[in-house]
């Protein structure tokens, strides 16, 4: 026989701000309530409220917020990843086991190289020109590749919205094309 054990969820506010700028869901209530509410740009919550003591948080309590959680965790044992777009529209990397992140601005004409881009570490939200010619063969090769899986995750999401996987045609395709 199994029992369930539960664990009460208390996220710090420093945890609290760290899952909303990763775009999680948070839920929050005053201590000693259940009166969970959804925790919206519209809540009328101020900075000091959060250190306060007086409110918790947990996160958002849905199976898509719990899926995206595990699909982060598991992110996280990859090299390299695209983390998203910066507030300037540059896209931003997480390279490495113990991970450094690296900031792509296009000069030009964003292509797949990375000869139209400037490339700038960033540590501790300032952002370090980084010479190509001292930037180690790893790294390069980890943005590159991470930056064609986000590509090609972007082609393929297009190819599905547009109905491509459902056509007649591709479904013939593929009944021909089948691995054994």
């Amino acid at each position: 026989m199994t029992t369930l054990q539960l664990i009460k969820q208390t996220l710090s506010p420093v945890q609290v701000f760290e899952a909303l700028a990763k775009g999680f869901k948070m839920e929050f209530a005053e201590v000693d309530t259940n009166d969970w509410e959804l925790l919206t740009p519209q809540t009328r919550l101020g900075f000091a409220d959060l250190f306060s003591g007086f409110i918790k948080f947990r996160f958002a309590q849905t199976l898509d917020e719990g899926l995206k959680r595990a699909q982060k965790a598991q992110a996280e044992k990859y090299f390299s990843e695209c983390v998203g777009l910066d507030g300037d529209k540059n896209e931003r990397y997480r390279i490495g086991k113990y991970p450094s992140y690296y900031v792509l601005k296009p000069t030009g004409r964003s292509g797949i190289n990375l000869d139209d881009f400037d490339i700038y570490k960033e540590f501790q939200g300032n952002l370090t020109l980084v010479k190509k010619d001292t930037v180690s063969d790893l790294i390069i090769n980890a943005l590159i590749t991470a930056r064609k899986a986000k590509r090609n995750t972007e082609y393929y999401e297009t190819l599905n919205r547009i109905g491509h996987y459902q056509s007649d045609d591709y479904k013939k395709w593929a009944k021909t094309h089948r691995s054994a």
